[in-house]
């Protein structure tokens, strides 16, 4: 299942103070090493969706902590048969929960940068997008595709997304949804549902 909030951009310091309370103490000490506030409202917002999905689906009301992999990836410490992701971007948050590794990514359609094309692209991913009537459109697609590749392992922005192509394997099961304002892709071997979620929502766990 995916959980996401939409217009987090509308989120404020009453929010964070609101949530005080539903925050682990590894949470919170997470949320003190952001000089922005809207970072720590996102982390905020995430950590809050991912507990409202394992009550929802599992009845799992504790606090989760985090424990990590080797490349970095986060488990749950006390449930790590239960696989989640975690994305965020200017106004809205997502989550997903598997029972098999699984990843997600979620950004808002925002201009395309050359020198980010350069980065990212393969030279036919380049052209294929320059000559499109939507590359914005495109290249956010293309862009959380993969991302959503290089969070399975926990490599996320470590990795050389120019060298992510369709031709890996695992692309098959990465997913794509255009909601209007924002591109989400995730990783599952099924299409997955969508739950959106209101603050109140969160605020209520």
């Amino acid at each position: 299942m995916i959980y996401i909030l939409e217009n987090a951009d509308k989120l404020n310091n009453e929010f964070l103070e609101k949530s005080e309370s539903l925050l682990s103490v590894q949470r919170t000490e997470k949320l003190k090493e952001y000089a922005v506030l809207g970072d720590k409202i996102n982390s905020c917002a995430v950590y809050l969706l991912l507990r409202y999905g394992l009550k929802t689906e599992y009845g799992i009301s504790e606090k989760p902590v985090f424990e990590f992999r080797q490349r970095g990836k986060p488990y749950l410490k006390d449930h790590d048969n239960i696989f989640f992701n975690l994305s965020h971007c200017k106004n809205a948050a997502a989550c997903i929960l598997s029972e098999k590794n699984t990843a997600i990514d979620i950004m808002e359609i925002r201009k395309v940068h050359s020198g980010t094309l350069r980065r990212t692209c393969t030279q036919d991913e380049k052209s294929a997008i320059l000559s499109s009537s939507q590359p914005q459109r495109d290249f956010i697609r293309l862009w959380t595709r993969k991302e959503c590749f290089s969070k399975l392992d926990g490599r996320g922005l470590l990795m050389d997304f120019s060298k992510i192509s369709e031709d890996l394997p695992e692309m098959k099961y990465i997913h794509s949804l255009d909601l209007g304002e924002y591109i989400i892709s995730y990783y599952s071997e099924k299409p997955a549902e969508i739950s959106y979620v209101s603050i109140q929502n969160l605020l209520e766990i």
